[in-house]
């Protein structure tokens, strides 16, 4: 019986096998095997899902923002001289607070909805540009109020490597690799968004890589610096992408979420006690 079950075994697995080589299937594993095509978001870029905290240091227009989300995704926003003469109305507007958070949604969908309802998302997938046109029914509200052309005005401002509100230091940074000084109400996550954006689990490996390499950086609770309790005005030793890879995404997690689990109660209690 025994000699039986081991051959039906052995034959059954002999038909795996054959049944994934036939399919073209490739072997990741004793009982596993990957169909070898790329992924969805392979194949198309702007479909990949995000899940953004714009910085506001650099982020503070909607041509920021939209600059910020196609950083990581191979396309660009397409030159003024070449669309819609109409769209730096859209970029120069402010980026609402609402839209500081977005995702997770797929990446053409946060750029619709940074564009609002006026405005319809333009692709070309050859030079891999993006831009943005104004709706009919809108151009056509638009040009009654202005004439052909938009205002003189109106002039999509180059793409800045330095953000407008960001502060004159006095002191330069002691290395290439330091960050700061930390501002009024800036967040340990505001930091790590800037430094490593476009990518949630990244930005959490680097949240969590700043925390470890900066424990004066913190406030104590419990016993140990928390993560949530970011000092003003110090300045942060940045890790090499080397530290922030070795962090395991899931260690990562896990970290963040006992960070918040001592702070969250400890501010629950000093509201009541307010």
């Amino acid at each position: 019986m025994r000699q039986r079950f081991l051959t039906t075994l052995v034959i059954t697995a002999t038909l795996g096998a054959a049944t994934a080589e036939a399919s073209g299937d490739v072997r990741v594993g004793r009982y596993q095997t990957l169909a070898p095509i790329p992924t969805a978001e392979q194949v198309r870029p702007l479909s990949v899902i995000v899940d953004v905290r714009f910085p506001r240091r650099s982020v503070q227009t909607v041509g920021d923002a939209v600059r910020h989300l196609l950083s990581p995704s191979g396309f660009a926003l397409a030159d003024a001289a070449h669309a819609d003469p109409y769209r730096p109305v859209l970029l120069n507007q402010p980026l609402p607070e609402v839209h500081r958070h977005l995702g997770p949604l797929p990446l053409n969908q946060a750029l619709a909805t940074l564009a609002g309802e006026a405005w319809q998302v333009s692709l070309d997938p050859v030079h891999r540009l993006v831009s943005f046109e104004l709706r009919p029914d809108y151009q056509a509200r638009y040009v009654e109020r202005y004439g052909d052309t938009p205002p003189a005005a109106l002039r999509e401002p180059p793409e800045r490597s330095e953000p407008r509100d960001a502060p004159r230091w006095v002191d330069a940074p002691a290395t290439a690799g330091d960050y700061g000084p930390v501002r009024p109400q800036q967040t340990l996550l505001d930091i790590a968004t800037e430094l490593w954006p476009g990518h949630r689990t990244l930005t959490r490996q680097g949240l969590v890589a700043l925390w470890q390499a900066n424990p004066e950086a913190f406030l104590h609770l419990g016993g140990e610096p928390n993560m949530n309790l970011l000092r003003e005005g110090v300045w942060l030793r940045v890790p090499d992408s080397a530290t922030v890879d070795s962090i395991p995404p899931a260690d990562a997690e896990a970290i963040i979420r006992a960070q918040f689990g001592r702070w969250r109660p400890a501010t629950k209690s000093a509201q009541t006690d307010d």
